[in-house]
Order: structure tokens, then C-alpha cells, then sequence
């Protein structure tokens, strides 16, 4: 019993040591350039979107202001944001073999503990992403109306119009980042949406039971029972996500739903060669079925540091998609390092200004895309 106990307590002291080392050293920002008083007036007249953060992830309040990470509530705010797309990680599997992997290869079992979460949610994705959908409604209560959880287009034009009449609300959506469904059962798709998620991620850092991974060993497309899980989504009115899919997962997508898709985070080969990033052509067929690509802040992505090589990024995706198909998806909060956190996005917008983007393609990109893709996308509530 004592060395049971023992393990116990080992077990407990690494998961805490881990996940806080992870976050406080790799969900850092750079300290941001000044940012002109005319640019932080342009600036203030965007209306603000972000297709993924991973804040929910950490063990920090939404409404309180914290000196880690990327977000937070206060920070959107102060950011200028109105509306943040809220990711749920299910699984971060050090290794993949497609069909399973074995449970001590997925290192979310220590956030699950370090977090405090429900025993039964540590070995099991399905049930931490039901965690985390809680994690966001504790934030929109403790925020008392300064963030509001968005379930439909309905939703949608309601905050639009609140924050039209001043009122300082940020609109929040829930997206699920790898269908890592416990016990292969396609009714879980129902019980997520019903629990609030509106944006499914195929895949995240291998390859699942639904289809491949681009960090995956096989990298094969979508399984017959990830076949069932798309058309489900697709009669929810769900939105599919193929950041971090397989490119056969991203074809056998596209082949089987005549909906809109987004791609949350991510960056071009054309622009900066990598596993995670899409080349033109994926991008081309992406934005001519009216999805959406949204450009992330991280290195790898966009090959630099700093919010000029965002905005390099952004120009080239504009150049093949056309500027009504590119959206922003920081990955705040995603285990990397950022020039800027959320409340500092005004340097992107000096950024794309000084790239020669004009006004009106700054605030299609800044978030007026995104607004119009979901005001499109997203199930009506009747």
C-alpha cells in the first residue's frame, strides 16, 4: 500500500511540475512593438475575430487576468476581440498506430490530473471535452455578461447587434480539437453538440479512430466509422475543421460534405514548408467551396517571430485563396510561443498595414470573414 500511495504521489508532482513548466515556458509572447495612436484608432473600428485558442487547456480562470499564457478574458478585452473560438484538446498522443494508441502515450492524462478534473476524465477524451465545455460556461458565468457562449447564427446576430449598441460582451464558440471518441460511438457526436460544440477537428497530433493526422504514422483518410462521424456532424449543422488532417483525410472531407469547412490554424507550404501546413492547391479547393483558412502566429506556420511574418503569411493566403477565404487562428494557448498575446493584436494590425494590405482587406481578414462564414455556417436555433 505505501509504495502504491508512493507511485501515487509521483505520479500527481509530475503532472503538476509538467503542465505548469509547459506553461509558463511555452505559452510565452514577445514583448510587442509600440503601436501608433492612428493605427490603435483604425484599429479599434475592427471587429475582431480568432478561430483558435487553446485556453481552456490550462489551469487558469477565463475571467481573470493572469500573467500566463495568451488569453483570458480581460486581455480579449483589452485586445479588442468579439468573438474567440474556445479549442478542446482531447488527446496529445506521443505515438499513433491509427487504430489504437496505448493510454500512457497520451501526456493530456497529466493535465486531467494537475487540473484537478473528474477521475473518470483522465483516461478518457471523451469525457475531457465534456470538462472543458464546463470549463466554459464557468467562465461565461463568472464574466457576468462579458462573455457569452454562441450555439447558432441566432446567437450570433444577437451579439453582433449587443455589441453594435456598445455593450461589452465577446462572443464565444466551442471547437473540438481531434475526435478521440471513447468506445467508437457516433452518438457522442450528438451528445457534444448538444453540450455546445459547433466546430469539430478531425484530428489533432495523430492519427484516431475517425481519420489520419499530418503528424500521423499512416496518414490515412477518414475510416468508415470516421464516414459516419462527418455525415452526423454534417446533419447537426456542425462545422468541420481540417487543421491537422491527413492530406487523404482532407480529400475524403471534401469528397463527402458539400458544406463549408474552415481550416482553424495553420499556414501555406508556398510561404513556409511544413508537415502541419497546406499547399495551394488544398487551399484553392478549401476557399472555392466557401471555407475559410485561418493563418496562426506561431513559428512554425509562418516561418518567423514576429507579427511581420504573420502578415507575410497572410498576404500570400489572400494571393491564393482570395481575401474573403482567410481568417486569423493564433493557437494562443497552444504549447508556443507568440509575438504578441491577445491583448496586443493591434501589432498585427500595424503589421498588415506596413505589408500594403488596405483597409478593406484588413477587416475582412481581422474578423469580418469570420463572422459572415458562421452567420452562413452555423445551425439556425429553430
Amino acid at each position: 500500500m505505501r509504495l502504491f500511495l508512493f507511485a501515487v504521489a509521483v505520479v500527481i508532482t509530475a503532472a503538476f511540475l509538467l503542465v505548469d513548466t509547459i506553461d509558463r515556458f511555452l505559452n510565452r509572447a514577445a514583448e510587442p512593438a509600440p503601436v501608433s495612436k492612428a493605427v490603435l484608432a483604425f484599429h479599434d473600428s475592427l471587429w475582431i475575430a480568432d478561430f483558435h485558442n487553446d485556453a481552456l487547456l490550462w489551469k487558469r480562470k477565463l475571467a481573470v487576468r493572469t500573467t500566463r499564457g495568451h488569453v483570458d478574458l480581460p486581455r480579449l478585452r483589452a485586445g479588442g476581440y468579439e468573438l474567440a473560438v474556445f479549442s478542446v484538446p482531447t488527446a496529445y498522443h506521443v505515438f499513433s498506430n491509427y487504430r489504437r494508441t496505448p493510454a500512457l502515450g497520451d501526456v493530456m492524462v497529466f493535465d486531467a490530473i494537475a487540473s484537478r478534473w473528474p477521475a473518470e476524465s483522465w483516461f478518457d477524451p471523451y469525457r475531457r471535452a465534456r470538462v472543458m465545455a464546463n470549463k466554459l460556461r464557468e467562465g461565461e458565468r463568472e464574466s457576468r455578461g462579458g462573455l457569452r457562449v454562441v450555439l447558432s447564427r441566432e446567437d450570433l446576430v444577437s451579439l453582433a447587434a449587443a455589441q453594435a449598441r456598445g455593450d461589452s460582451v465577446i462572443g464565444a464558440l466551442l471547437s473540438l480539437e481531434g475526435m478521440h471518441l471513447a468506445g467508437r460511438d457516433v452518438a457522442h457526436v450528438d451528445s457534444l453538440f448538444a453540450a455546445g460544440f459547433r466546430v469539430f477537428g478531425i484530428a489533432h497530433m495523430s492519427d484516431n479512430d475517425v481519420g489520419g493526422s499530418a503528424h500521423g504514422w499512416r496518414k490515412g483518410g477518414l475510416s468508415e466509422f470516421g464516414r459516419r462521424v462527418v455525415a452526423r456532424i454534417d446533419s447537426l449543422g456542425g462545422i468541420i475543421d481540417l487543421a491537422h488532417a491527413s492530406r487523404a483525410t482532407i480529400d475524403d472531407v471534401l469528397a463527402m460534405t458539400s458544406r463549408p469547412v474552415v481550416v482553424s490554424h495553420t499556414g501555406l507550404t508556398s510561404n513556409c514548408p511544413g508537415p502541419r501546413n497546406l499547399p495551394d492547391e488544398v487551399v484553392t479547393r478549401v476557399a472555392s467551396r466557401d471555407g475559410m483558412i485561418a493563418i496562426g502566429f506561431w513559428k512554425a506556420a509562418v516561418c518567423g517571430n514576429d507579427a511581420e511574418a504573420i502578415a507575410r503569411a497572410i498576404r500570400r493566403a489572400i494571393e491564393v485563396a482570395g481575401v474573403d477565404h482567410v481568417a486569423l487562428g493564433s493557437d494562443f494557448d497552444g504549447a508556443v510561443r507568440t509575438p504578441f498575446d491577445a491583448a496586443h493584436i493591434a501589432s498585427l494590425t500595424s503589421a498588415l498595414l506596413d505589408a500594403g494590405l488596405t483597409r478593406a482587406q484588413i477587416r475582412a481578414v481581422m474578423g469580418e470573414n469570420q463572422k459572415r462564414f458562421l452567420l452562413a455556417a452555423l445551425p439556425s436555433a429553430h
